[in-house]
């Protein structure tokens, strides 16, 4: 037999365009146009699909050897026009692949490829070059969201300014328009934060809102398109809001749809960490108190003191112990931070689970230390990892292939982290309960 070899590269994290394919499902009758090869959006939806469980339609410029060689834009025409006769959609983002970048068919080409195309009554159009050699699925997920904003609120547009309370016309104040630029996150936790804006009365705008699309009940009859995410006339009155939270713990200028809207219409940015554990919940809130001037509601502040009470329970079954976190930039890093609240030591490794080598590597280097990983804690590539280190393993963020319920795993918020709490103090308390001889039935 010849040797024997592991694939040590996550496939997702190098796909660029697969995020912008998820921003763009956030948009009412919205709709992912890639560029390249119908092989990328065949790949695309299927891994998508794995994880939450719904239909995902994505065009396609379908090269092929010909069109590599000599350039796509006839068939880029060609799919949009389909697209828009077929599906009638709100909007139409061109996300480009490896295949079109290459050939030098990147998102301005796109766009003056149709530019003719675009009428008034036509869908908006929004373009972003996502070669997946220049990013990840992250950073394609945060540069479509700037183009959703870009395309919606130009900068030759007028600005109709601020919109905090009193800025209504009549005698009833409007609350603060607030612009939402989420994390990639799971249509629960959408889900969870729209709860925490209408509790703090905010008009908060989701610039890409998948909780509906990419999380639905069943179809009655069929439709060419899901019900539910961002109506596009809402992302357009964006210009004037009073401010915008963007949450992340890597918020390039570059990448970020709220430095346009600040550099652009001068709407104030917020930048925040994602909500996960007390201290981070607790900062989130303070920033919507500053925004509305309302207090913690009180059914939320419910929610933390059973989340505290929990802490104290718990603690004697997870303090000291040592837990690998790799995964999404802005997810490691408010998971690091939760790990070290409940007395965990966090073991971060690099390179996003790009390379599970680095992840396996940061293992071994704890354990030559004489401080073997005891938890891993991330999406489903950790699989292996953990059934080598032998350890329990519990499953966040994206993807979550190898178990069902991915899309509605909650972390934000004091809710979300006394869900995912309970699932790691259980995993060890399973873990015990399983390599005792005799087993207990109390814990």
């Amino acid at each position: 037999m010849g040797a024997e070899f592991e694939v040590t590269r996550n496939s997702c994290v190098i796909c660029a365009p697969l995020g912008a394919t998820l921003a763009f499902a956030g948009v009412r009758r919205g709709m992912t146009l890639l560029h390249g090869s119908q092989g990328c959006a065949t790949y695309i939806r299927r891994y998508v699909i794995s994880h939450f469980r719904e239909p995902l339609d994505a065009g396609s410029s379908s090269f092929t050897e010909e069109t590599a060689v000599f350039g796509g834009r006839r068939n880029l025409r060609i799919a949009f026009e389909n697209m828009v006769r077929e599906y009638q959609p709100d909007l139409i983002g061109v996300a480009t692949t490896c295949l079109a970048e290459t050939i030098g068919e990147d998102s301005a080409s796109a766009r003056r490829s149709l530019e003719d195309l675009i009428t008034d009554s036509g869908p908006l159009l929004a373009t972003v070059s996502t070669p997946s050699y220049r990013g990840d699925h992250r950073e394609g997920f945060k540069l479509a969201l700037r183009a959703l904003v870009e395309a919606c609120c130009p900068v030759s547009g007028a600005s109709a300014g601020p919109t905090g309370a009193g800025a209504g016309n009549g005698p009833e104040p409007r609350p603060p328009l607030v612009a939402v630029f989420p994390a990639l996150l799971s249509p629960a936790d959408l889900r969870e934060l729209k709860a925490v804006f209408r509790a703090y009365a905010l008009d908060a705008v989701l610039v890409s809102d998948y909780s509906d699309t990419l999380d639905g009940g069943p179809w009655t009859e069929h439709r060419l398109l899901p019900l539910g995410g961002t109506p596009v006339a809402d992302i357009k009155s964006l210009n004037r809001a009073s401010c915008s939270i963007e949450f992340g713990s890597v918020l390039s200028d570059s990448f970020s749809g709220a430095a346009y809207l600040c550099s652009a219409h001068g709407v104030a940015r917020r930048g925040l960490g994602l909500p996960i554990g007390m201290r981070a919940t607790d900062r989130f809130l303070e920033v919507l108190g500053e925004i509305t001037g309302r207090t913690v509601p009180p059914f939320i502040l419910a929610e933390r003191d059973r989340l505290l009470d929990s802490y104290i329970d718990a603690h004697k079954r997870i303090f000291g112990k040592r837990v690998l976190l790799y995964g999404d930039d802005d997810l490691r890093d408010a998971l690091s931070l939760f790990a070290a609240e409940i007395g965990m030591v966090p073991v971060v490794a690099s390179g996003e689970g790009r390379d599970f080598a680095a992840v396996e590597a940061a293992a071994e280097e704890s354990a030559a230390r004489d401080e073997p990983i005891d938890f891993v804690l991330g999406n489903s590539k950790g699989y292996k990892t953990a059934k080598k280190l032998n350890v329990p393993f519990v499953r966040v963020g994206f993807p979550i292939h190898d178990r069902f319920g991915g899309q509605r795993v909650r972390l934000l918020g004091y809710g979300g982290t006394q869900e995912l709490f309970d699932r790691i103090v259980n995993a060890f308390i399973e873990r015990a309960q399983e390599e005792s001889d005799v087993g207990y039935t109390y814990y």
